[in-house]
């Protein structure tokens, strides 16, 4: 497998929503710097794209922002590799909200889980130490509860916001991030009034109060006009702005 980079990238490994496209895998981000690598959500299909780049028994750790299906769905062949496949005896540490082996042990009828290791993210806010890696996370408006992450590596940092709708929190842990990383699930459309999710617009004020350097749209629904979000976005942020390549390194 290829060395681990000495400067903090970022490789979406799958940018959807709730359902995939054909050409797109649920929601999971990979970032790694220096000797460790983390995984950022692990849904449908990310999995198998993350065994092209680290073999899961290098894989330091996984972190669940929450406990919806497209943001953790692969952690049910994670396990398998793990406690059955060539991961044996290397259990899979996964941080994540209270309640989460519950949650895949009544997908899974019941059966051993001693590929995963899980521990819980604490309620509020707090700080996570990986590796080379740290990583800060706050509770933003979603399914609760949902944590947005900020990691940090050698000055530079890399801010996913995972799913949310308009909030202060996100902005203050994102302050002054180099990539921002904010769902867009609306697009152009407006969000309707009960939705726990943003459109472009929102995603690029998110990123101006932040002060991000740089801002990455994911996590639009089937038929999502990208263009003209990034459009919407940009006009919004005043900074650069770009849908999310799948398989892409971003450099922080």
């Amino acid at each position: 497998m290829p060395r681990v980079p000495a400067t903090l990238e970022l490789i979406p490994l799958g940018t959807g929503a709730a359902f995939g496209l054909p050409d797109q895998a649920q929601a999971g981000y990979l970032v790694r710097a220096g000797g460790t690598s983390v995984m950022l959500d692990m849904g449908s299909g990310t999995f198998n794209r993350l065994l092209a780049l680290v073999d899961p028994v290098e894989l330091d750790a996984v972190v669940i922002t929450h406990l919806h299906p497209d943001h953790l769905s692969d952690l049910l062949a994670a396990r398998v590799y793990m406690a059955h496949g060539p991961g044996i005896g290397h259990p899979l540490h996964v941080h994540a909200p209270p309640g989460l082996m519950d949650r895949l042990e009544g997908i899974a009828g019941g059966e051993t889980w001693a590929g995963i290791t899980a521990f819980d993210l604490p309620a509020g806010s707090g700080t996570l130490e990986i590796g080379e890696l740290v990583i800060n996370h706050a509770e933003v408006p979603h399914l609760p509860p949902t944590h947005a992450l900020r990691v940090e590596h050698g000055g530079k940092s890399i801010t996913y916001g995972a799913d949310c709708r308009v909030n202060d929190d996100l902005p203050a842990l994102a302050e002054g991030t180099d990539i921002l990383v904010v769902e867009s699930t609306f697009g152009t459309q407006d969000v309707p009034a009960d939705a726990m999710h943003l459109n472009a617009r929102e995603a690029g004020e998110i990123a101006r109060a932040a002060g991000a350097k740089r801002l990455l749209l994911v996590h639009g629904e089937s038929g999502t006009d990208r263009e003209g979000s990034v459009e919407i976005a940009r006009e919004a942020f005043g900074g650069p702005v770009e849908w999310a390549r799948e398989r892409h390194v971003y450099a922080a």
